[in-house]
């Protein structure tokens, strides 16, 4: 089997997001920002809120208060 056909071996969410350098996690957590729950279906609202948390978490662990409050979401987006 060539090497390109392998799958990516699995990684968790919260290991994703230490593989990533600074600036794609502040991007990330950028554009989470203006994505809301109560946009994603009924199914896939708790794995969205889970995400979201572990961004925010990230962020402040690598001491980076900006990006994790651009991850919240935007004043007046409700949140199911």
């Amino acid at each position: 089997m060539r090497p390109e056909e392998n799958a990516p071996s699995f990684e968790s969410w919260p290991e994703h997001l230490k593989a990533l350098g600074n600036k794609e996690l502040t991007e990330l957590a950028g554009d989470y920002c203006w994505l809301t729950e109560r946009n994603r279906p009924q199914g896939e609202r708790e794995l969205f809120h889970k995400r979201r948390q572990a961004i925010i978490a990230e962020c402040e662990r690598r001491g980076i208060p900006d990006a994790a409050k651009d991850c919240r979401p935007a004043t007046g987006a409700m949140e199911d």
